[in-house]
């Protein structure tokens, strides 16, 4: 396949690189990693931010966004790491990666910011958010103090990775996540949340902490990578959206922005079943 023809782009579009794939191979049983390589990933420039995510782009277009698990500027390659399980294009594709496959990549964005008064951090994932938790994890300083709570499917594929923090590793099953939260025993000073999961698991989290607890924005990220019942919950927001909607739009125009605005959000889905 010839290589992509650059395009007239502008501004506000992200750019994107073109990669091959140069090898693969399994971190556990369930998670695959892919390491991405080519001379135009020379112009990646990578936030440095744990939790930073890219767009793949496949041949036909479609888009799915992943966790840059390690970037090496000297190669230049990048390793991204594959929640394996049916359907699913970007797992499918994973799975059947062979050396000198090409795809593109966009430029990354991130989130993950403790406050620099952070006296511990609690660091929550899935697996689809385990690759951002275990970059994370091996980023931390040395005095830093980490509390991981993480459901994967089997013993074989909890992952704990090298640091120079004090980190403790709580491991679940996905029904068991909440509840492992719920319970963390918080330790005394300041705390940063960190927790990538399912939307609804993610949401009842920052309920939990926003709203129940009044931590303030700056001191946790939550994000939902993924949707349990997508096509369920796909067809009874189309029954709700027009109030969704009309509440979003309430709140834009009472000048709410960022979490102030996904906690309106949040309750109206709350209240609609959502």
């Amino acid at each position: 396949m010839p290589p992509t023809v650059p395009t007239e782009r502008s501004s506000s579009e992200p750019r994107t690189f073109d990669a091959v794939t140069l090898s693969s191979w399994y971190v556990t049983p369930a998670m695959l990693r892919v390491r991405l390589g080519g001379a135009d990933l020379s112009g990646f420039a990578t936030t440095g931010v744990p939790d930073e995510r890219l767009r793949l782009i496949f041949e036909d277009d479609t888009l799915r966004s992943y966790t840059v698990r390690r970037f090496d500027p000297a190669g230049p390659h990048l390793d991204i790491d594959f929640v394996v399980h049916d359907g699913g294009v970007a797992a499918q594709w994973a799975v059947q990666a062979q050396p000198g496959d090409r795809i593109r990549v966009s430029e990354p964005h991130g989130w993950y910011r403790p406050p620099i008064d952070t006296e511990w951090q609690l660091l929550v994932a899935d697996m689809t958010g385990l690759p951002a938790l275990t970059r994370a994890v091996e980023q931390l300083p040395r005095g830093a103090t980490a509390h991981v709570i993480a459901s994967v499917p089997s013993r074989e594929d909890e992952q704990q990775v090298p640091s120079a923090a004090t980190v403790t590793y709580e491991w679940t099953t996905d029904q068991e996540l909440l509840a492992a939260v719920r319970s963390f025993d918080r330790p005394s000073g300041t705390g940063y949340l960190w927790a990538a999961t399912e939307a609804s698991d993610a949401r009842a989290i920052r309920k939990l902490y926003h709203r129940e607890l009044g931590w303030t924005p700056d001191r946790f990220e939550i994000k939902g990578y993924w949707r349990r019942d997508k096509e369920t919950w796909q067809q009874r927001f189309a029954e709700v959206r027009e109030h969704i909607d009309s509440v979003r739009d309430r709140a834009l125009a009472e000048g709410l922005s960022g979490h102030e605005l996904t906690q309106v959000v949040d309750a109206a889905l709350e209240e609609s079943g959502l």
